[in-house]
């Protein structure tokens, strides 16, 4: 194949892959809308908002007394000073979070494994019904998932590639 020919397929391959990518991201998405405001607020997700209702000091001083760390309720201070505190709102945080999480998923198979099990993991992440359920819910677990997922996500490129120490890499592929 010609260099010409060569650097002709490769926009369309970048295309194709960014095309794949904001399908498998919108489908995440649209799976962990769907319904989200179904449930009504139950106790846990309650406790949430009322804690994060609190000025940011006040969530430190209580959550030093609770088993939960305080960042998520700071997040989600802020979350409903920009958003509101009404079901949507509150839960569409850990919806973000997740499609964020599927993001990262990516990024992290794109390091270890071919394309075709990246997008296969992506599609399969993106409709996981345990990770749709609790990115459904005013609490910490997705918000979780997503710092694990990047922490790993720079692990991984930090030892692939430890001159760089890792934040060198493009964002996907």
């Amino acid at each position: 194949m010609s260099d010409f020919h060569a650097r002709l397929g490769q926009p369309t391959s970048r295309f194709v892959e960014g095309s794949a990518l904001a399908a498998v991201l919108a489908l995440a998405l649209y799976v962990r809308l769907y319904g989200i405001t179904t449930p009504a607020i139950w106790y846990d997700e309650a406790f949430s908002v009322l804690l994060a209702r609190h000025e940011p000091g006040q969530i430190w001083s209580i959550t030093a007394k609770d088993v939960h760390p305080p960042l998520y309720y700071l997040v989600l201070h802020y979350w409903i000073a920009l958003f509101d505190e009404g079901v949507l709102s509150v839960r569409s945080l850990g919806a973000v979070a997740d499609v964020g999480t599927v993001l990262l998923s990516i990024k992290l198979m794109s390091l270890v494994a071919t394309r075709r099990a990246t997008w296969i993991a992506a599609l399969l992440l993106a409709l996981l019904p345990i990770s749709v359920r609790y990115s459904q819910e005013a609490r910490m677990y997705t918000l979780l998932g997503f710092w694990l997922m990047g922490a790993t996500v720079a692990l991984v490129c930090w030892v692939k590639e430890p001159e760089k120490k890792g934040f060198q890499h493009s964002m996907f592929f």
